[in-house]
């Protein structure tokens, strides 16, 4: 009898539900406690050149890379590991070294093996936003951190 998941072990598209991002120096236990993950884009600028006698068209050629801030979201527990990072870069406290990691995003399989990762060189929050408190509401606490950095390589496993 064939196995139900068998045509997505075949070539079906992963779910974005099952990742883990690992931060370089931070508790292994804070990869699995993440709840969204975005703005994973580079873009490339777009040169247009008008040639003299071309009347008709102009050329385009690629110029400098822009990477996107990756936008990191995660529940509210006792780990202070976001914010300590942010305040480090506020208060200018510790060497650069230190202020800039590397970040691992790994999409999952069902299986729980990794089946793409993500690496952004050279991370840093450039931005810290905590809860929305609202007493009559229900929701679960979340923090958010943005992070710039220098730079995307992806794999796939």
């Amino acid at each position: 009898m064939a196995d139900k998941y068998d045509a997505y072990k075949d070539g079906d598209p992963y779910g974005s539900f099952n990742f883990h991002v690992k931060i370089d120096g931070a508790d292994d236990a804070l990869a699995a406690r993440f709840s969204e993950v975005s703005g994973l884009k580079g873009d490339v600028e777009v040169f247009e050149i008008k040639e003299g006698g071309l009347n008709d068209r102009t050329r385009t050629f690629p110029g400098r890379v822009t990477w996107g801030p990756v936008t990191l979201k995660r529940g509210i527990d006792a780990d202070k590991t976001f914010y300590d990072w942010w305040r480090a870069i506020v208060e200018n406290k510790s060497s650069a070294g230190d202020r800039r990691k590397k970040v691992t995003i790994q999409l999952l399989d069902e299986d729980f093996s990794t089946k793409q990762t993500w690496v952004l060189a050279n991370a840093w929050p450039k931005s810290w936003e905590s809860a929305s408190l609202n007493s009559g509401g229900s929701d679960l606490a979340f923090e958010t951190v943005v992070l710039s950095h220098d730079g995307i390589e992806e794999s796939k496993s």
